[in-house]
């Protein structure tokens, strides 16, 4: 299976960025109609987020991988807020046992290469026919005013156009991909360079290395505020049934209407 998405070594950057895609997504949900019986949350979310998620949709089994991210303020003893008997915690194979979600919530996605596929495949099994996923991710110009000096550049994700042509592969339906540019400015070298990390663009090596901190250093004195540009892709697709080769149905009405004209 992937790799987990949350990395506690990563912890503060991560937990914002999961927390603050989260709520962004959540302002889409009352313009989809779904009535989810089983909800499976992958990744790294705040109380508020499942919380949320819980009012909206009180019938729904919430589900969620989250129990693997210890050093996260998130655990069984807080299960009393949504009902132990409706919170569950599995894993992402674990729960393709079940193959019966409604809505598949997952983000930021935090992976390399082919890993999309496996993700997007596991899903399909895991999501009933008509099932939702609805995800978010770090697109490829994340970071770009930093090209130069970034050690990891290779983990950031790729274009929104391939993953909607996985989403199809996956056995999705009609993938709905949207993005937009978050800006932040910094004015510490050490904190953009921690948040560099926390994407996985920089190595725990470059953290200490003064060769590198002396760079950003020159950077800093050409613009005291450094911006850092995120680009947030998201998206949203139904699975559909799986098409036979080589085999169309058309159904027996409308063969009766063709023959009778």
């Amino acid at each position: 299976m992937m790799k987990p998405y949350f990395n506690p070594k990563k912890q503060t950057f991560w937990h914002w960025l999961s927390s603050e895609l989260s709520e962004r997504m959540l302002e889409n949900l009352p313009f989809i109609k779904i009535s989810p019986s089983q909800i499976f949350l992958s990744g790294c979310f705040e109380e508020k987020i499942i919380n949320h998620l819980h009012r909206l949709y009180p019938q729904a089994h919430l589900l969620t991988d989250q129990v693997k991210h210890s050093s996260f303020k998130f655990g069984l003893a807080n299960l009393n807020l949504w009902n132990k008997k409706k919170m569950r915690h599995l894993s992402l194979q674990e729960s393709q046992i079940l193959a019966d979600i409604d809505l598949l919530w997952g983000g930021p996605l935090n992976l390399e290469g082919s890993e999309y596929l496996k993700f997007f495949s596991d899903a399909g099994l895991l999501l009933k026919t008509q099932g939702l996923i609805m995800f978010n991710y770090l697109g490829p110009d994340t970071a770009k005013e930093y090209w130069s000096q970034l050690t990891q550049r290779g983990q950031i994700g790729p274009d929104m156009h391939d993953i909607g042509d996985i989403l199809i592969k996956s056995g999705f339906a009609d993938p709905v991909m949207n993005m937009e540019y978050i800006n932040l400015e910094y004015e510490s070298c050490e904190l953009l360079m921690k948040d560099l990390f926390g994407m996985g663009l920089l190595s725990e090596s470059d953290l200490v290395s003064d060769t590198l901190k002396n760079t950003f250093e020159e950077i800093k004195k050409e613009s005291p505020k450094m911006n850092l540009t995120l680009e947030v892709v998201y998206g949203h697709a139904w699975k559909v049934n799986k098409k036979e080769p080589g085999i169309t149905r058309v159904p027996v009405d409308q063969i009766l209407k063709t023959y009778k004209k």
